[in-house]
């Protein structure tokens, strides 16, 4: 009975925007830049410099507009989004194709993406293969992606959300794009797999982040000049599960759930008040248990989760966030983000629940300039805390992770200092260095809540800084040559855990594309 009531109810709103698709409403194609981390560090640059601002700042991944100026693309990489969705080649010559192609990024274009790179670790050279093969339709109203990868360094990933039992001949590929997205008029529906990240440009959002893997999801919204409405939802992995008994808080009392159900449901608002100003607010959920359904009252757009578990006994665990943009400068910007997972108030007199409990909270804080100490230098100077609980609940299937991997942060009960610098003067040659710094405590996602006053970070702490060196050569739109040189002091960080535990890792090879367009409407 409930499977029927979902699928009506979903049938219902695929009735109600296809009827909203065949309207003669004017629209715009939507493409989207998928995550990437030089290109959005060259965004990054775009902003703190005062060149470009996307309209919503702090949802990513950003469309393709964000490169377009009264409809045309600008720039290097522009040139390089249009050749990935088989629009105009701007320079004429610069085609590997052998495939004409027309302006517009309209039809049905297919992508290869093929890399190879030597990797020096543990004293030792191998060999990384990747390949991606992509397919993309793009009409008005309606965008279809898939893009799926064989890349070797699955096979290495202690957290790779795939099976490996074939890895020993070539089987270690992954779906990690495959949607439908459909707009009219700023109304959006998405459904599929997608990376996002909602916050700070090139850093992992406290609330909802690249972080982990791609799993599927909906997500509605709507948007003006000035205001954008999210709705997300979506069911994570099955998963072993431990938790308190019903009434109990006793760490001796724990109950084991060999199959729980996860979900993740969140609704946010942006706001753009000016135009060197964006404030943002998101409430999400996790929740679950052993034979739980999907709540459909979470999708409701206006609603609490708060309420949800107080009025209507519906339990979950609620995450609260506050993220801030500004720029009091031209060449200077501001971002802050504050978490709340759990604040402990002292309710009873004579009770001092602070002092037996652990807050749950995370914040960030970042100073960025662009071509303000010199020309082409983007500077990011960042600061990063996440107290011992936050992302943790007194049952692990509200635990705020994917298959291990965090939803938002990737670590608990850590503190960070991160400098990034990165220079685009030399371009084609793209230059940049992150020092982090910090400290990490003894916890992990997975774990339950224990409901205990612990130090922060918990002992044995770890001290460690890490160094991140990156060189990349544009050569051409659809080829770059990299080298890339990692070091860690302690090599268990949360960043090094493609490097097999190698303090010291260095990474060299080339990137090469290959696009076109294989159909055209008339």
């Amino acid at each position: 009975m409930k499977i029927r009531k979902s699928f009506c109810l979903l049938s219902c709103i695929l009735c109600l925007v296809s009827s909203l698709l065949t309207s003669s409403y004017p629209q715009d194609t939507k493409t989207f830049l998928y995550i990437s981390p030089d290109q959005y560090a060259f965004i990054d640059y775009l902003i703190n410099s005062g060149r470009k601002l996307p309209q919503f700042v702090f949802q990513q991944p950003y469309e393709t507009t964000v490169f377009m100026d009264d409809g045309k693309y600008a720039g290097f990489f522009g040139n390089y989004w249009q050749r990935f969705y088989g629009g105009e080649n701007p320079s004429g010559s610069d085609s590997i194709t052998g495939l004409s192609s027309q302006a517009g990024l309209t039809g049905l274009s297919g992508q290869l993406q093929l890399s190879d790179k030597g990797k020096y670790l543990n004293e030792v050279l191998v060999n990384r293969y990747h390949a991606s093969g992509g397919i993309h339709i793009v009409y008005p109203h309606i965008t279809l992606g898939n893009r799926t990868a064989i890349d070797q360094e699955y096979k290495y990933d202690p957290r790779y959300a795939g099976d490996l039992s074939e890895s020993e001949n070539w089987l270690y590929g992954r779906v990690n794009d495959a949607y439908m997205n459909l707009n009219f008029s700023g109304f959006d529906f998405f459904i599929g797999r997608m990376k996002r990240n909602w916050g700070p440009i090139g850093h992992y959002s406290l609330m909802l982040s690249d972080n982990p893997y791609t799993y599927d999801h909906i997500l509605f919204s709507w948007q003006n000049s000035w205001l954008k409405l999210s709705v997300i939802a979506a069911r994570l992995e099955d998963l072993r599960a431990y938790g308190y008994y019903p009434g109990t808080n006793r760490a001796d009392s724990l109950a084991y759930y060999p199959n729980a159900r996860k979900y993740l449901a969140g609704h946010r608002l942006d706001f753009r008040i000016l135009d060197n100003l964006q404030l943002a607010f998101t409430e999400m959920a996790t929740y679950g248990g052993p034979d739980r359904e999907f709540e459909w009252a979470f999708l409701n757009p206006m609603t609490f989760y708060y309420g949800l578990q107080r009025n209507d006994k519906l339990v979950n665990n609620g995450n609260w966030s506050l993220d801030l943009f500004y720029k009091p400068w031209k060449k200077l910007t501001l971002y802050a983000q504050f978490f709340i997972d759990d604040l402990i108030v002292n309710n009873e007199p004579g009770q001092n629940d602070r002092a037996r409990y652990d807050d749950r909270l995370a914040v960030y804080a970042s100073v960025r300039a662009g071509d303000l100490l010199l020309r082409g230098l983007n500077v990011d100077l960042g600061y990063t805390r996440v107290w011992n609980a936050t992302y943790r609940s007194r049952w692990t299937y509200e635990n705020y992770h994917y298959r291990e991997l965090g939803l938002g942060y990737p670590c608990a009960g850590c503190e960070e200092v991160q400098l990034k610098l990165a220079y685009w003067g030399l371009f084609p040659l793209f230059v940049e260095n992150t020092f982090i710094l910090g400290r990490y405590g003894d916890v992990s996602l997975t774990q339950v809540n224990l409901l205990q006053k612990e130090p922060f970070p918990v002992p044995p702490v770890t001290n460690n800084y890490a160094n991140i060196f990156n060189l990349k050569y544009y050569y051409k739109t659809w080829l770059d040559a990299f080298v890339n040189v990692q070091y860690y002091r302690y090599p268990t960080q949360y960043l090094n855990r493609l490097n097999q535990g190698s303090d010291l890792t260095v990474s060299f090879g080339v990137n090469v594309l290959i696009s076109g367009i294989i159909a055209r409407p008339d």
